[in-house]
């Protein structure tokens, strides 16, 4: 079994990349020979993971030149199954791969998903998403997609060690211990968000302490708004003991996000004991928190009522908050990564089995005019032009 992995990065902070570290290490232990080939990765990473290439593209790369570049890796090799991971490149690149069998894989909610879904009947197999309000957007799109054949399976998260989930201390008289962990950035994660929220903390007379725990494009300007200000952290990018270390102590997580799947970074501070408090964007993480209290969820930018949220459960019992606590890490035990796997050994086995019902080949890509322009003009002025099929005539 010769199982291929197709995705944007590995190397750097992200969920993404979390998930594809989990299939390298589980997919190997089950036989099933994996590979990933990281499109921006560089071509010889410093990684010690052999299963990892990289095809070394830019915001300077075009449509264009990275068919080319993704035709000669390719070229000579036959996969029984390759995973196409957020549909990234799947269509540009699908008539040139050479897979028996072609997986999308949607881990999150991202802008222009039902308009790439609705140009793709016909290229999958199959697909599993990280929730199951994506499962049913990608049926109600490709009606070659019946419910056994897109399903919903949990992100897998890494467990936090019974010694740094910590107990922490009733929250009456303390200060609150706020932290943001994930990737930050500007377009989905929408990080600069804290910057008012902290201003509006300010003004309430809130004790708080916030962290961040990662790294992205929007460190800077977070660096620049809060310094000086001795109760914000940022810890860049942390792993193993430090990572938990940090999670352990915080009262809650907080996201400020346009989109989401089901956030890994949130599941994990969650199964750390962290309390979430998130925004009302109709993804898997706003699940997740209703599971433990509605009450948790606020409205995009609504800084007001994240405030109101902390100033409610600090006079809450410290029982109920245990409780709260309890709940969040039961609930994400429930993405470990060998669960995850074992569930997604058997969707995949369901598909091999399964007719083949994507096109193979895939008739040619026609080419566009749009195709000559470089990555970087293509995100800010015509962004689904990376999802535009368009068969040759």
């Amino acid at each position: 079994m010769n199982l291929r992995h197709y995705f944007t990065h590995f190397s750097s902070l992200g969920g993404v990349q979390s998930i594809l570290g989990a299939h390298l290490k589980y997919d190997e232990l089950a036989g099933l020979n994996p590979s990933l080939l990281a499109f921006f990765d560089p071509t010889h990473s410093d990684l010690t993971n052999t299963k990892v290439s990289g095809l070394n593209w830019t915001g300077k790369t075009s449509i264009h030149t990275a068919r080319l570049s993704f035709k000669n890796s390719e070229s000579g090799k036959v996969h029984d199954c390759c995973i196409y991971h957020d549909l990234w490149g799947l269509a540009f690149l699908a008539d040139l791969d050479h897979c028996h069998h072609r997986i999308g894989a949607i881990h999150s909610h991202w802008p222009h998903l039902e308009h790439q879904l609705n140009q793709l009947d016909g290229f999958l197999d199959g697909v599993f998403c990280d929730s199951q309000a994506l499962a049913d957007i990608a049926m109600e799109a490709i009606p070659s997609l019946k419910p056994d054949r897109a399903i919903h399976l949990p992100v897998p998260i890494k467990t936090c060690p019974a010694p740094f989930r910590m107990k922490r201390e009733p929250m009456h008289d303390r200060a609150l211990r706020l932290g943001f962990v994930g990737r930050l950035d500007h377009l989905q994660k929408r990080v600069e968000r804290f910057i008012p929220l902290a201003k509006y903390l300010d003004q309430r007379g809130f004790e708080y302490e916030l962290e961040f725990l990662g790294d992205g494009t929007a460190r800077p300007a977070l660096e620049t708004a809060f310094r000086g200000k001795n109760n914000i952290q940022l810890h860049g990018k942390q792993s193993g003991n430090a990572y938990w270390h940090i999670l352990g102590k915080w009262d809650f997580v907080i996201y400020t996000s346009d989109f989401e799947g089901s956030p890994l970074a949130m599941q994990e501070a969650l199964n750390a004991g962290c309390i979430p408090i998130f925004p009302k964007i109709k993804c898997g993480g706003d699940l997740v928190v209703s599971q433990i209290d509605r009450g948790l969820l606020y409205d995009p930018e609504d800084y007001a009522s994240i405030a109101d949220t902390l100033s409610h459960w600090k006079t809450l019992p410290n029982a109920q908050v245990e409780k709260a606590r309890r709940q969040g890490v039961q609930i994400s035990s429930e993405y470990a990564a060998d669960k995850y796997h074992e569930k997604f050994r058997t969707f995949l086995e369901h598909i091999l089995s399964m007719p083949i019902i994507s096109k193979h080949p895939v008739p040619q890509r026609a080419r566009a005019w749009k195709d000559r322009l470089p990555f970087g003009m293509l995100r800010r002025w015509f962004p689904k032009s990376f999802f535009a099929y368009q068969a040759k005539k």
